[in-house]
């Protein structure tokens, strides 16, 4: 491991000593040493299971450690309280959003505090608290005109929470700023500013903790890079150190390999055909994807790249134009329409749309097959269990048993149980929207291979997705979507981060032929 000298006339912001957390016989952290310098962003990097949310939770306070001292600025940090964390100036961004989907934007901005400017203590002075919270979200380059004070927060979309959450932690001033994939559902732009306000505090003489999957979003924003295996930190490098080959050398121990998918046969018929499709925020849309084809769509936010995946689904119903499946006509008004018609989807945020926490590993991956595995309209326990335990070995889902709770599991082991329970309905189409969101580089090396292995077996494939590496590595093609329309189509040798980013930020398209649609800040999906 390296050591990584203490920059010189810089203060420690946080030192943890011993600190350890137990889970049974587990101990899923182990720190004999860190230190957090004023002035430094450090980014955390690590498996799934490495660690990185366990040390975030016990400096936020979110978890009990088990033993150890923490100090923050020299003041020492009781355990388990978010409150003693937060008087210490600590403030965190975590990756689930723990915001009130019933309560408004303002209210959420402001939960747990007084505005500064409140004329009553007993009673909340909405004028007061309404200037606070477009001034929160001014300070990080948002409009609260457009996003909409009042709006209930469950009826935004992922990446405006995403930017309500960090609005919300930057607005309580931090000395520590905790940073859990902060970048995880945004687009390049949007990432840009959470990137820049990293750096910001640290300018200012804060500590910034930013932990991360996008390894080139970590190496370029951070000063140092700790490495997280099993609990234990195995590596502290230096920016020159911290190439993208070692970090994944130190998080998994070994390379990591994803070789290019298998082109589809020149003589592959067209599977789906979109003419001239148009729905809410939408098209017109004029597409045509072969069989066995990976069609990557790329856009910045707000540009239709959601919109057009839930509409081939039937999520979002289609206002005009013609879709053909298979040389059939598909026009589904439902989720269930395009279920029936051979398509699985697998959206963007897997806690809210795909999964039920609580309930077991087997619940969840035979939800789909459940008429299947039934007789006579009566479910049978032992098929459910023989069907969850195949399922969940076919797309190597590491568990202990299928009975345990889904909500145990890591986010790529999550992941991969939802595909295995796409697979299991033998769909002919497979629409991915952000398909790695929230998983560490060796789940996602996993997840590309189900994906080839998808268009292998025969299934056509179109995911969506922020990440231009991503989208690079494993399609054939890549759709780029502008405004709600689809602006160009690149083949996988014509295909680079510029010739994307050039079409996606492309100002020729008309307003007036451009459909009518919000971005997604103002609260529409992307």
């Amino acid at each position: 491991m390296t050591d990584t000298t203490v920059p010189s006339g810089r203060a420690v912001v946080a030192r943890l000593e011993g600190v350890y957390k137990e889970y049974g016989p587990v101990r899923v952290l182990d720190l004999p040493e860190l230190e957090l310098y004023a002035g430094q962003v450090v980014g955390v990097v690590g498996e799934n299971g490495a660690g990185k949310s366990t040390l975030m939770g016990t400096l936020s306070g979110a978890v009990h450690r088990d033993g150890g001292r923490i100090a923050l600025d020299g003041a020492p940090l009781a355990p388990g309280s978010t409150e003693a964390a937060q008087r210490l100036g600590v403030a965190m961004v975590s990756q689930e959003f723990p915001l009130v989907g019933q309560l408004s934007v303002a209210e959420n901005l402001l939960l747990g505090r007084r505005p500064e400017q409140a004329r009553s203590r007993w009673l909340v002075d909405r004028r007061a608290q309404q200037a606070q919270a477009a001034a929160m979200l001014a300070d990080i380059g948002l409009s609260a005109g457009r996003i909409g004070l009042d709006r209930d927060v469950r009826s935004l979309p992922v990446p405006t929470r995403q930017m309500i959450e960090i609005a919300k932690a930057w607005g309580r001033k931090p000395r520590l700023l905790i940073l859990d994939e902060p970048t995880s559902s945004l687009g390049p732009v949007e990432a840009e500013i959470v990137l820049g306000l990293a750096r910001q505090l640290a300018d200012r003489g804060g500590a910034v903790l930013f932990i991360g999957h996008r390894l080139d979003e970590v190496r370029e924003v951070s000063d140092r890079v700790v490495v997280l295996r099993n609990g234990r930190l195995v590596a502290d490098l230096t920016p020159s150190e911290a190439s993208e080959a070692r970090l994944i050398r130190e998080m998994v121990g070994g390379e990591l390999e994803h070789g290019t998918p298998k082109a589809p046969s020149t003589d592959a018929p067209a599977f789906l055909q979109l003419e001239g499709l148009t729905a809410d925020g939408l098209g017109p849309v004029d597409l045509e994807i072969k069989a066995g084809e990976i069609l990557g769509v790329a856009g910045l936010m707000g540009s239709g790249r959601s919109r057009l995946i839930h509409t081939i689904a039937g999520a979002q119903p289609s206002t005009g134009g013609s879709m053909t499946m298979a040389g059939a006509r598909h026009a589904p008004r439902t989720a269930q329409d395009g279920v029936e018609a051979g398509i699985a989807l697998i959206p963007e945020d897997r806690k809210e749309q795909s999964l039920v926490l609580f309930a077991s590993i087997a619940s969840n991956v035979t939800v789909s097959i459940l008429r299947r595995l039934s007789r006579w309209g009566m479910l049978g326990p032992r098929a459910q269990h023989a069907a969850a335990v195949r399922i969940a070995h076919d797309v190597n889902v590491r568990m202990q048993s299928v009975d345990q709770p889904i909500g145990s599991l890591s986010g790529g082991n999550q992941q991969r149980a939802i595909f295995g329970r796409a697979f299991a309905t033998a769909p002919r189409l497979l629409l991915l929207d952000e398909p790695t969101r929230g998983v560490d580089v060796g789940a996602k090396a996993e997840i590309y291979g189900l994906i080839d292995r998808a268009a292998a077996d025969g299934m056509t494939v179109v995911a969506a997705s922020s990440e231009l590496e991503e989208l690079l590595l494993i399609s054939h093609r890549i759709a780029v979507m502008n405004r709600g329309r689809l602006v160009a189509v690149l083949d996988r040798d014509e295909a680079t981060k510029e010739a994307i980013m050039t079409a996606a930020a492309s100002t020729t398209i008309p307003a007036s032929s451009a459909p009518e649609q919000a971005s997604t800040l103002q609260g529409e999906p992307a």
